[in-house]
């Protein structure tokens, strides 16, 4: 069957309801005709209402003709850390592309997807991701993103315009999003529901209905989400990509438009809003930071969302490479919200920041080197002394062993023999199980053991709740490749940077001098250095983590 479908059952039962003609009479005719009263309508549910649960597990294939299969494939180029290629000017009827944050064009393509033995016709596919596109792409299996309306309109799934299909490659278990978002939910922070899916691939000529393999399929931040959580979809929607945090890019908004991504035109408003916010917290004073930014921010909402991402020591989000987040700019508080994206690499699964037992003992007050909005958020002790509070309700709510435990068994249970057909149909393609030339795991760590991590994360929560730890704060991020893993980036005028301390294994007393002695040449820096200069090395300094150069 193929179409537009999916159709709720109480429009087909309209659509195949007789029609009556009513003709009104004059008043006169019945005067003392009590009114009648309209029953009540329930609540339309949510879309995708039905389709999320950490129990379900969906099929979908997805059929792509040779021609359209071959122009999805990205053209090589771009890559970690490095500028983007030159722009090219569109012109019209040229196919449109994604760029990630690598910097690769992933173009768009045609394709149909099935699903409940039901065909849409002409949807929009392309692949996702950064490090993740990056490690699947000599196999089949790749994440998905699958625009159901892109090229015809009214075509839903169970009320979904869009399926976001993740390969989890990163992931042993499978089940590390699911997760998260679940923690994120609990905590009171607006994230995406998620469910699991098996996808099959047919390509004529080249493949016929293969098995790529499971999938979480994850909520789009959309209208429809939007709606959920905001109760309005009228305000600006941004996937921030290749910037540091919340950077202050000048009063062009063309700059503006290419890293913070508005997902539609925003209006002469909403650009002034974001550029005020963005400035005031990089370059405000302290005076004005404290008096102005709770009228630019939810505080209270970015709390919670700072607490679930140190929960879930997700190290892979706004806290330290700034992004894998989305930012809304409420239409009526004129407030910014933020929204945790693309978890995989959270639960002690992301290696460039520290071994597994540092992750595990990610510190809850500062889960990250530097950040310009959460370390000035911090300075204030109005917001200081609320921190605590916020934090202990969502431990409470969101990361309650014995619940998280039986939550991780279940998913086991539910997987495993899932992940057992997706390994037997790679093996059989001759394709690379895991990460492509990452070892296994991502920077050759495999992923942690979930009931492990919660045992341990449990552990360090309560240890640092009663005040007995102060947890792991990781290094800033950077590029050169230290020993033991990871990358970090020295930082001008150093005298010896974190990791080469790590690496001749200072004592305590060693590094106490080395303090010293780093202060004994900043003052001396500051006093050879023009005031210009010394501008230009604080914000070189303060440049590290992210993708790119840094930007001034």
């Amino acid at each position: 069957m193929s179409g537009r479908f999916w159709l709720s059952a109480a429009s087909a039962l309209a659509l195949a309801a007789p029609v009556f003609l009513w003709t009104p009479t004059s008043a006169s005719a019945a005067p003392d005709e009590p009114k009648k009263v309209e029953p009540k309508k329930a609540p339309k549910p949510p879309a995708g209402a039905d389709v999320f649960g950490p129990d379900k597990v969906w099929q979908f294939h997805l059929t792509v003709t040779a021609a359209e299969y071959t122009a999805m494939q990205p053209a090589q180029g771009g890559g970690f850390g490095f500028p983007p290629p030159p722009k090219v000017e569109k012109k019209p009827g040229d196919r449109e592309t994604h760029r990630n944050a690598f910097n690769m064009e992933l173009p768009w393509a045609v394709a149909s997807v099935s699903a409940e033995g039901k065909t849409i016709e002409k949807v929009g596919v392309r692949y996702k991701g950064n490090s993740t596109y990056l490690s699947t792409n000599r196999g089949l299996k790749r994440s998905f993103k699958v625009d159901l309306d892109k090229y015809e309109d009214a075509a839903r799934f169970h009320g979904l315009k869009s399926l976001t299909l993740n390969c989890g490659v990163m992931d042993t278990t499978k089940s590390r999003e699911a997760l998260a978002y679940s923690i994120y939910r609990a905590a009171g922070v607006p994230a995406p529901r998620t469910a699991f899916a098996e996808v099959s691939v047919t390509v004529p000529g080249k493949y016929d209905k293969e098995h790529a393999g499971l999938y979480t399929l994850v909520e789009s931040v959309d209208k429809n989400f939007l709606k959920l959580h905001y109760k309005t979809d009228a305000g600006l929607l941004m996937k921030p990509e290749r910037i540091r945090g919340l950077d202050y890019l000048g009063e062009d908004w063309a700059r503006y438009k290419d890293n913070y991504q508005p997902k539609r035109d925003a209006t002469a408003d909403e650009q002034k809003r974001l550029k005020a916010f963005t400035k005031l917290v990089n370059q405000g004073t302290d005076a004005e930071f404290n008096k102005e930014i709770a009228g630019f921010l939810d505080v209270d909402a970015f709390l919670k969302y700072m607490a679930a991402t140190a929960l879930t020591a997700n190290l892979d989000s706004f806290f330290t490479l700034g992004h894998n987040y989305c930012l809304y700019l409420h239409p009526d508080t004129k407030k910014f919200h933020f929204i945790p994206w693309d978890v995989d690499l959270s639960m002690a699964n992301f290696g460039i920041f520290g071994t597994k037992d540092e992750q595990m003992n990610l510190s809850l007050t500062k889960p990250y080197a530097t950040n310009r909005l959460a370390d000035r958020l911090m300075a204030n002790k109005e917001i200081a002394d609320k921190y605590p509070a916020i934090l202990k309700e969502v431990v409470t709510k969101a990361f309650v062993k014995d619940k998280l435990l039986a939550e991780v068994a279940a998913y086991d249970k539910l997987l495993k023999p899932l992940i057992e057909k997706e390994t037997k149909a790679i093996t059989a393609r001759k394709e690379p199980v895991g990460p492509a030339g990452f070892g296994g795991g991502l920077f050759g760590q495999p992923s942690p053991d979930l009931t492990k991590f919660v045992e341990k994360r449990s552990e360090s929560i309560a240890a640092q709740l009663e005040g007995k730890s102060k947890g792991f704060t990781p290094a800033a991020f950077g590029f050169g490749q230290p020993p033991g893993g990871g990358f970090q980036r020295p930082k001008p005028g150093d005298v010896l940077p974190p990791n080469v301390q790590t690496q001749l294994q200072l004592t305590e007393k060693q590094k106490a001098e080395l303090a010293e002695l780093q202060k004994k040449v900043d003052a001396e820096l500051e006093k050879l250095l023009t005031p210009e200069q010394r501008s230009q090395l604080k914000r070189l300094r303060d440049g590290g983590g992210g993708f790119g150069p840094p930007k001034f």
